[in-house]
Formats: C-alpha cells, structure tokens, sequence
C-alpha cells in the first residue's frame, strides 16, 4: 500500500534543508550508473538535511520495525535533469546486518518538473513537503526529471536473525 502525507514537515526546517543541500558537483555524492546522486557517508550530510531526517523520523513514525539512522542506502537523493529509474523493487535485505527491510519513505523537498514516483495505477507527482511510504516489494519507477528531483529518504527495517549477509535489489533489464 503506498501512503502519501502532505505537509509533513515544519517550513523553516525544510527550508533550511533546500539551502544547505549539495549541488551536482559536491564531490561526496555516490554516483550511479544512471546518473542518480545519493549520499553513502552520513557524516557529510549536511547538518540542516540531518535535521530534516531526524524531524521526518518523528512525522513519519513507522507502523512496525525501526528506522536505520546509518542510512544505509538513504539519505539524500539527486536525480538531476535527464534522469529517471525504471521499473524496480529496493532491496529488502541489509547487507551487513541480519535486517530485513520493512518499507521506503521518500520525501520530497521541492516542487521539480517531471521526475514522478509511478507505482503500478498510481502516479505521485513530487510536491514540496510531501513524503511517500511504500513496502520494499512494491514495484515502481521514477519518470523522466526535467528539473532537479531532491529527496530525502529513510528505510524501516525489523531485525530477522535467519539473514545471511545479502542484498536483493531487483530492476527490469530494458
């Protein structure tokens, strides 16, 4: 089920968060074959964008499981003009730590042309101050950013024992 909350956060924090984050060119960004730009060390994430994660894990409390404040995999996402992501589910396995992923939240920062998160019949256009929850076996894609998309993002996990060390990220080979 995907879950759309409007006006999740308090304007001055996310304003704050929009100045402080990083342009294309900041040289911490992870950079993927695509061209989506998302932040792997959470030690350069800039202070006010922490700040938007933390107040998000209190607007956005999840239903079941615990967010990982390591942001494995979260944090901050540029998908710059140009860019889209096909058809995929995330990956429902930590990699180091016997976690299993429970669901995604993407926040969307700013308004930006293009660039909407598609699940199936639904179609999330990215509005300012809005965040989406989606179960990691959900598939969906990212259309086509005609302007700058920028997210923040934050996964919930539960604690399964039985997991070995893996990951299971799933795309469409087009």
């Amino acid at each position: 089920m995907v879950n759309v909350q409007n006006n999740v956060l308090p304007d001055h924090i996310r304003l704050a968060a929009i100045a402080a984050f990083p342009t294309e060119d900041w040289p911490w960004w992870h950079r993927y074959e695509n061209g989506k730009l998302a932040t792997v060390d959470p030690a350069r994430i800039p202070l006010a964008c922490v700040m938007a994660l933390l107040e998000l894990t209190r607007a956005c409390e999840p239903a079941n499981g615990f967010y990982d404040y390591d942001l494995y995999g979260a944090g901050l996402h540029l998908m710059p003009s140009g860019v889209s992501l096909g058809k995929h589910t995330d990956a429902t396995h930590h990699p180091q730590r016997p976690w299993r992923r429970l669901s995604s939240l993407v926040y969307f920062l700013d308004d930006c042309e293009g660039g909407e998160l598609t699940f199936n019949n639904q179609k999330v256009t990215p509005k300012a101050n809005t965040a989406v929850t989606f179960p990691v076996s959900q598939i969906h894609e990212v259309q086509l950013a005609i302007t700058d998309r920028r997210t923040l993002s934050l996964f919930t996990w539960e604690l399964d024992c039985g997991l070995k060390n893996c990951t299971s990220a799933q795309f469409e080979v087009k």
